[in-house]
């Protein structure tokens, strides 16, 4: 008998009387290859298990990141409505300021125009010598005299020149009237719907680009629907007929800052002795000049320039006797106000006394005796005096009375349908308030529209939402 190991099957193989025998494998491996399969089951609970609790923390994952973006997006969309509100603000400060500088720009024309033809009747004066340069020189210095004679230089019109102011006025008061209160009644008549659209803008893009569940290009799309818990804009800003006291005052303490609109009131004396009856009396020579704003929003600029010689009688004793040299009287009217001719009447002293005439008018007599004015060269520029037609000073934008000191704020509450059961929500409040760089590390400046200095911030929810 011999034996075999087949190497394939592992088993002993008996060659004897021409029979093959079967033996069991020497290393003891064939009984386990019996129990193959008996974990199956176990294994395949245990992938059940792990599929649902990966199914399950995905679920949840696919939840935070969801709540996550919704956060994020509703930051966002508060952030940038105050923002907005921030702007406005601003842009109201910018059109309050540039309605200014146009008004600045206006009232420099019209005392440029009551130059100019305050200069073209004192070139007249001079060419005709009433009164003479010469005597002008000797009592008052040659300076005076060499600036009554400069007149002449410019001529003895200047219709050209008025024309030229009169169209610029024009220009500044189309500025005023047609684009920046065209721009401010825009801003204030669109501004909610301006600041909706921001909202969802900022919603669907955030929301629908973020990865999440929901896939959209509307706000339907994504299940989301937006409320303002808080809208604190309302009635924050008020417009006011710049006609008002606080406008009006504003602009003339700013036109009194410049030296060409301020007043020009100038009185010069002789030096010597002109009668003994009059010891404390002197010749004077009078500059008076104004750019006055009235209560109906309407401009008004005198020139005049007068020479007073002393003068003495028994009736009234001693007295001055005014010789206008130049003058001038721009107004500003509205078209529906009355724009007629002024009816002064310009005296003739050669057939009546200028004292009794003086005493004549109302208050003649201060002026005469201890005068400060140039009542005749008034009286001259009155009758001639520039008409320009005005719409007024405009309307501007103010903070309503009250809320000065408190910041705009604004709450947004979005809401998110991911799925038939289940709904999530976020709330973000943010604000607009004013910050001036002047003021460092105090927040507790001036808000004003006058100035350009707010800003906009998220800040934290209040407790009632």
């Amino acid at each position: 008998m011999s034996l075999e190991v087949d190497p394939t099957w592992g088993v002993v193989i008996s060659h004897a009387n021409n029979r093959f025998e079967f033996f069991e494998n020497l290393d003891q491996s064939y009984p386990a290859k019996q129990q193959k399969g008996q974990v199956m089951f176990l294994g395949l609970m245990l992938c059940a298990v792990g599929v649902l609790a990966w199914m399950l923390m995905l679920e949840l994952g696919q939840r935070v990141h969801d709540q996550a973006s919704l956060h994020r997006a509703t930051d966002a969309a508060a952030y940038s409505a105050a923002l907005m509100q921030a702007r406005a603000l601003n842009l109201h400060a910018y059109l309050n300021r540039a309605q200014i500088a146009h008004q600045l720009g206006m009232a420099h024309l019209i005392a440029v125009a009551t130059a100019s033809q305050y200069r073209a009747k004192l070139a007249q004066q001079a060419q005709r010598r009433n009164p003479p340069p010469s005597l002008i020189g000797a009592f008052f210095g040659p300076q005076h005299a060499s600036a009554y004679l400069a007149a002449l230089a410019g001529g003895l019109g200047d219709t050209s020149s008025q024309q030229t102011f009169r169209h610029a006025f024009l220009r500044h008061e189309k500025h005023i009237h047609q684009v920046l209160d065209r721009v401010r009644q825009l801003q204030i008549r669109d501004f909610e719907q301006q600041r909706e659209q921001a909202i969802h803008r900022v919603l669907i893009e955030n929301v629908g680009k973020s990865g999440g569940a929901m896939k959209g290009q509307t706000l339907k799309q994504l299940g989301l629907s937006v409320v303002l818990l808080l809208d604190e804009s309302k009635g924050f800003i008020q417009q006011h007929s710049a006609n008002d006291d606080v406008w009006r005052n504003f602009l003339t303490d700013l036109v009194g800052q410049y030296g060409f609109l301020s007043e020009r009131n100038r009185t010069q004396r002789n030096v010597w002795l002109v009668n003994p009856r009059c010891p404390l009396k002197r010749h004077e020579l009078r500059r008076r000049g104004r750019l006055q704003l009235g209560l109906d929003g309407h401009w008004l600029s005198e020139e005049s320039l007068s020479y007073h010689a002393l003068r003495y009688n028994k009736i009234i004793g001693c007295y001055h006797r005014e010789y206008p040299m130049g003058w001038a009287v721009l107004k500003t009217h509205s078209q529906r106000q009355s724009v007629g001719q002024v009816s002064s009447v310009v005296p003739n002293f050669s057939r009546q006394v200028f004292w009794r005439w003086s005493l004549a008018q109302s208050g003649g007599r201060l002026n005469i005796l201890r005068g400060n004015h140039n009542r005749l060269a008034q009286l001259y520029g009155q009758s001639a005096q520039i008409k320009w037609s005005s719409e007024g000073l405009g309307r501007y934008a103010q903070i309503t009375k009250g809320r000065e000191r408190f910041p705009v704020r604004i709450a947004v509450k979005s809401s998110q349908k991911v799925n038939a059961s289940t709904e999530i929500h976020s709330v973000a409040t943010a604000q607009a308030y004013y910050f001036s760089p002047k003021i460092e590390h105090d927040r507790s400046g001036h808000p004003s529209l006058f100035e350009p200095y707010w800003r906009a911030t998220l800040i934290p929810n209040l407790h009632s939402r």
